[in-house]
C-alpha cells in the first residue's frame, strides 16, 4: 500500500499500485507510471469519476475501484487498450451506458450497487468469463447477453428478477451460476433447528474465512464440546445473501459428504451456524482462482493425486451433488477450494454462499441449471488431472475421456445428470 508521499518519491517503474488516501480526485502524479502499471487498486477512496485521458495507462490490465462514490461507469475505460478486469464493487452505480467498457474485458465486478438495467449492447463483451452482479436492482437481462458465450461464472443473486430467460441456462460454458435471493428463487423455510445465543460459545482460533463469513473453532458452554461456528459478515456477499445460504444449507439435509449442522445462532445482528468440527486431519483441497486462471482453481506446488484416489474423490463429489439436486438445491460453486479432504480421501463439500433453491423455477430451467453444475464437475476433473503423475494422467485421458466429454459438451441438455454419472464412474 502506497501513500501519495511515497509515490512522489518513487523513482523506479511500478507494475502494481495500491493507493487508499481518501482521494476525491484522481491524482495526476500517477501518470508517471502510465507506461508500466498493470494493476491499479484505488479501492477505499471517494472517487466519483476518472479523467478523460485515463487511457494513457496503456499497460493497465486490472483496475479496482471498490468502495468509492461512482454512480456511472466512466466511458474512458472503453479506450484502455489492455484492460481485462474492472471492479466497481460497493459503489452507487445507477448508470451503465452503452460502449463504456473495452470489448476485450474478461472479468467484471459490479456487486453491491444500484443498477436497474444493463446496457442493451452488453453482448459486445464476448470475451467475458466472470461477471459478479449480486446486490443490485436488476429485473431483466439484455437479449444481446446471449453472445457472451465464454461466460463461465455469473452471480445475479440479491436482485429483483421475477423470472429468467431460458437462454441464460443454455450458455455453453456457464458452470457456476448463483440466482438466490431473487423473487424467482424463494428458499423454502428450513426445518426447525436448535437455536443458541453467541454467548453460549467461547470463540477459539479462526479456522477459515470465505466470501460470506468467518469460521471459528468454538467451545459450547454447556457440555464443553468443540464445534465449528460460522459468523456471517453482512447481508450481502459477492455470491449472494447469508440468510438464503443458511436456509439452503439446512434444507440440504444430512449426507456423509456434508458437514452436519448442530444449531443456529439467535439474538444476533447477523445469522450464524454451528456445525460439527471437522478433524484437523482435513485440509482444503484447492486454492481459489488467480488473476491469470480467472475461473479455474489453483493448487499448491507439489500437490499430487493418484488415479485411484481421484476416482474415490469423484464418486463422493458426484454422490453429494446428486443428493443436493434431489433436494432441489444447486450448489453454484463446485470447486476444489470448497472441498475438505484427508489422507484417506474422505471429502466434505462446503460453502453454500452461491446456492440457489430450484423449486420455483420452470422444470426446463431446473434441468438445465443442474446441467451447468455437471460442466463445473467436468472442469473439476480437468483440474484434478493436473495433479496426476504422468502415467496416471495418460490412463486418465484414455479411460475418463468419454465421461469428461459428456460433462463438458456445449449443448447443455445433452449432459448427463449426476445420478447417471455415478453409474459411469462405477463402471470405470
Amino acid at each position: 500500500m502506497f501513500s501519495l508521499e511515497t509515490l512522489a518519491q518513487t523513482k523506479t517503474p511500478l507494475s502494481r499500485i495500491n493507493l487508499a488516501a481518501g482521494l476525491q480526485e484522481f491524482p495526476a502524479d500517477l501518470y508517471r507510471f502510465a507506461d508500466t502499471v498493470e494493476i491499479l487498486d484505488l479501492s477505499g477512496n471517494q472517487l466519483s469519476d476518472l479523467p478523460a485521458d485515463f487511457h494513457r495507462f496503456t499497460k493497465l490490465k486490472r483496475l479496482f475501484l471498490t468502495n468509492n462514490n461512482f454512480d456511472h461507469i466512466p466511458a474512458v475505460l472503453s479506450l484502455c487498450p489492455a484492460l481485462v478486469m474492472v471492479s466497481f464493487k460497493g459503489n452507487q452505480l445507477t448508470d451503465f451506458a452503452e460502449g463504456s467498457l473495452p470489448e476485450q474485458l474478461e472479468w467484471l465486478i459490479l456487486t453491491d450497487n444500484q443498477l436497474t438495467q444493463l446496457p442493451s449492447d452488453f453482448g459486445r463483451y464476448t470475451k467475458l468469463r466472470k461477471v459478479a452482479m449480486a446486490g443490485n436492482q436488476l429485473s431483466s437481462l439484455p437479449d444481446s447477453m446471449q453472445q457472451c458465450r465464454d461466460l463461465g461464472l455469473l452471480r445475479l443473486s440479491l436482485n429483483k428478477f421475477e423470472s429468467f430467460p431460458d437462454w441464460l441456462f443454455e450458455l455453453p460454458k456457464l458452470a457456476w451460476l448463483a440466482l438466490g435471493a431473487n423473487p424467482a428463487c424463494p428458499v423454502p423455510e428450513a426445518q426447525a433447528i436448535t437455536a443458541h445465543s453467541l454467548s453460549d460459545y467461547q470463540l477459539l482460533e479462526k479456522l477459515g474465512e470465505g466470501a460470506s463469513g468467518v469460521i471459528y473453532q468454538a467451545r459450547f458452554a454447556q457440555d464443553k464440546e468443540l464445534v465449528a461456528l460460522k459468523q456471517f459478515k453482512g447481508w450481502i456477499t459477492s455470491d449472494g445473501c447469508p440468510k438464503d445460504e443458511m436456509n439452503n444449507y439446512l434444507n440440504a439435509a444430512d449426507h456423509p459428504n456434508l458437514i452436519a449442522v448442530k444449531a443456529k445462532l439467535k439474538d444476533c445482528d447477523l445469522p450464524g451456524l454451528v456445525m460439527e468440527l471437522v478433524p484437523a486431519s482435513f485440509s482444503v483441497m484447492g486454492q481459489p482462482p488467480s488473476f491469470e486462471t480467472c475461473t479455474r482453481d489453483t493448487f499448491t506446488q507439489g500437490q499430487s493425486l493418484t488415479l485411484a484416489e481421484l476416482k474415490l474423490l469423484a464418486q463422493q463429489v458426484v454422490d453429494v451433488m446428486a443428493h443436493l439436486h434431489q433436494q432441489q438445491i444447486v450448489h453454484g460453486d463446485l470447486y476444489a477450494h470448497n472441498m475438505l479432504i484427508n489422507a484417506t480421501q474422505q471429502l466434505y463439500l462446503g460453502d453454500f454462499g452461491a446456492a440457489t433453491a430450484l423449486n420455483a423455477l420452470p422444470p426446463k430451467q431446473q434441468q438445465h441449471f443442474c446441467a451447468l453444475e455437471v460442466r463445473a464437475f467436468g472442469y473439476w476433473l480437468l483440474d484434478m488431472q493436473t495433479l496426476l503423475p504422468l502415467a496416471d494422467a495418460a490412463e486418465f485421458e484414455n479411460k475418463w475421456a468419454a465421461v469428461l466429454n459428456l460433462c463438458l459438451q456445449q449443448e447443455v441438455k445433452s449432459r448427463p445428470g449426476f445420478r447417471q454419472l455415478k453409474a459411469l464412474l462405477q463402471a470405470l
